[in-house]
């Protein structure tokens, strides 16, 4: 990767001292990319953060200054406790069924979140669990359908939607807040395949929230995600979409429908060693012109940008300890020297090291601490 931007970026977090494998984000493309979400967005839909996409209070508040929305989905137990105690008002839509234990314990240690949190309903087996739940807490549940509208990883499809919806309405202690429907499938599918799949997806969609009481009125009616959210507008079905990763963009949501968005987190780790001519185990009468360099941990998802033409070693393979990474023989690399990597992913990444370093033009302005997965 050619890029004078990471170049820069390394030099900047040896000048403040990183000493151990951290986060940068970089505020100034954060806010570009904001902005270009916010651009993309139908006026008349309301935008939903994924928080395990952007595990950090300090970095959804930032976004939270930059684009109206309707609340967090959120993803554990762990995280939703952080964020039910850290701020106060915050709608949360559960972005998978949780266990039912899971949600006895929030609801124990924060009474409040029966009127902050929408728990995901995706079989007509787990809407008994949290109505019992329900009558065992004496707590008014509120409860959002998981829609299975082609993705196929569970939910209900739209003909069981009126059965379960007709067994809350009966309960005096649950009400029916939405309906949430992923399609992550649609952006990934072959061309060929897509419009049609398209067509299925939102006509799955359409007839759940037809099966609803006054066809969803009032309701919290979700759908799309950062490679898809662009796509729907105010005139359709659905009254929110839903998105995170792409505020950062990780490798695995470069995308033609987000070219507009730059990549704004990086792994960065120090350089422990640098090894030039490093000879190949087993074969040291062999001359190599390589250099091999040894970075503070390892194994992470994601893929090495800097220095320059570097990338896993083959030879020493994976580590989580001190990964080596193979280069060109010219590399003028030093020990203390900052390794970035471009995240594949954001979720269970941007928090894995516990603090976020904030960069604005080219400069460490705040240490953030992050939330738990």
């Amino acid at each position: 990767m050619n890029d004078p931007y990471v170049a820069r970026l390394s030099q900047s977090l040896r000048i403040y001292g990183a000493d151990h494998p951290v986060i940068a984000i970089d505020l100034n493309r954060l806010e570009s990319n904001c902005a270009t979400a916010r651009a993309g967005v139908d006026a008349g839909l309301e935008k939903r953060l994924v928080a395990k996409s952007l595990p950090c209070l300090p970095l959804l508040d930032q976004i939270r200054s930059l684009i109206p929305t309707s609340g967090l989905m959120t993803f554990s137990e762990p995280m939703l406790t952080a964020l039910l105690q850290a701020e106060g008002g915050t709608d949360h839509l559960i972005g998978k069924p949780l266990p039912v234990g899971s949600a006895a314990r929030v609801l124990q240690a924060n009474p409040d979140a029966a009127d902050r949190v929408q728990w995901l309903i995706d079989t007509p087996e787990r809407l008994q669990d949290y109505l019992t739940l329900a009558d065992q807490t004496g707590l008014s549940l509120r409860l959002s359908l998981e829609l299975d509208i082609g993705l196929h990883r569970g939910g209900l499809s739209a003909d069981q939607v009126a059965s379960v919806v007709k067994t809350i309405v009966a309960h005096p202690l649950a009400r029916l807040s939405g309906v949430m429907g992923y399609e992550a499938h649609l952006a990934k599918l072959p061309s060929l395949l897509r419009p049609q799949a398209e067509r299925r997806c939102a006509e799955a969609y359409r007839q759940a929230v037809a099966a609803l009481p006054y066809s969803g009125a009032g309701l919290c009616l979700n759908t799309g995600g950062s490679l898809t959210f662009q796509a729907y507008g105010a005139t359709g079905s659905a009254t929110e979409v839903a998105f995170g990763s792409v505020l950062v963009k990780p490798s695995d949501f470069d995308h033609p429908s987000t070219a507009a968005f730059q990549p704004a987190a990086f792994i960065a780790t120090p350089i422990l060693k640098t090894m030039p001519g490093n000879a190949l185990p087993g074969l040291e009468f062999l001359p190599r012109h390589k250099t091999d360099v040894a970075v503070f941990g390892g194994h992470f998802l994601a893929q090495p940008v800097y220095p320059e033409g570097f990338s896993y070693s083959s030879i020493f393979g994976r580590s989580s300890n001190q990964e080596v990474w193979t280069g060109p023989a010219s590399s003028i690399v030093q020990p203390g020297d900052i390794a970035l990597l471009r995240p594949t992913q954001s979720e269970a990444v941007l928090n894995q090291f516990g603090k976020v370093l904030a960069v604005r033009d080219g400069a460490v302005v705040q240490e953030w601490e992050t939330l738990p997965n």
